[in-house]
């Protein structure tokens, strides 16, 4: 009897697992990999990471603003598996005096990318966002930003890549939200008003280049 239930449990498991859509079935393979890695991400926002960098066109290319250890970078990473798809990491590693209680996490970082087998899809970009923003010269498929959360600098970092980012481009900001109110004062007044599509994914605010 005992057998024959566990029997029926594992059948059970096996038809929901086959029910699933494809990138749900990949997203939990994936996610005891990210699972660990420090980041503030909530709400399923690893799994709309994955699944946005997942249906880019091959050899697109991405760019996180703010990367801090890797785990936003990772759900990205596993969505360009398998593709000539790239992710620009774009952080200074070092984080600052005000917001971080270390500094100098670019080595945990690279270990953590490497550990999940995505060295090959991630390049780093050391910096502070708005001075890349002035050399940059690559097209974007899909921009990311997570960098500092004070007014100036969420417009600075918008305004600098916007113009990089290609036609139809998603663009992404995380923590829209009442906790961080200089990034939802940047949202709602400039930022949402220049995008189509717009909508929200958690803390997450995103919408398209027209």
């Amino acid at each position: 009897m005992q057998n024959s239930l566990v029997k029926r449990a594992v059948g059970k498991v096996q038809r929901m697992a086959q029910g699933l859509q494809p990138s749900e079935r990949e997203f939990r393979k994936i996610w005891p990999q990210i699972a660990p890695i420090p980041g503030w991400l909530q709400d399923d926002q690893e799994k709309w990471l994955f699944k946005s960098a997942r249906a880019l066109p091959d050899g697109a290319n991405l760019v996180e603003i703010g990367s801090f250890k890797g785990r936003s970078t990772c759900c990205l990473g596993f969505g360009c598996k398998g593709s000539r798809k790239r992710i620009f990491a774009v952080d200074t590693f070092n984080g600052n005096d005000s917001d971080f209680h270390e500094r100098d996490f670019f080595a945990e970082f690279w270990r953590n990318i490497e550990s999940c087998g995505l060295s090959s899809y991630v390049g780093p970009v050391k910096g502070l966002s708005h001075e890349v923003a002035k050399k940059w010269k690559t097209p974007i498929d899909f921009l990311f930003i997570d960098g500092s959360h004070q007014y100036d600098d969420v417009l600075a970092d918008f305004d600098g890549f916007f113009p990089y980012v290609v036609p139809g481009g998603l663009i992404a900001f995380h923590d829209v939200d009442e906790t961080w109110p200089e990034v939802l004062k940047a949202w709602h007044e400039v930022i949402k008003h220049k995008l189509v599509g717009t909508g929200y994914w958690s803390t997450i605010g995103y919408g398209r280049k027209p």
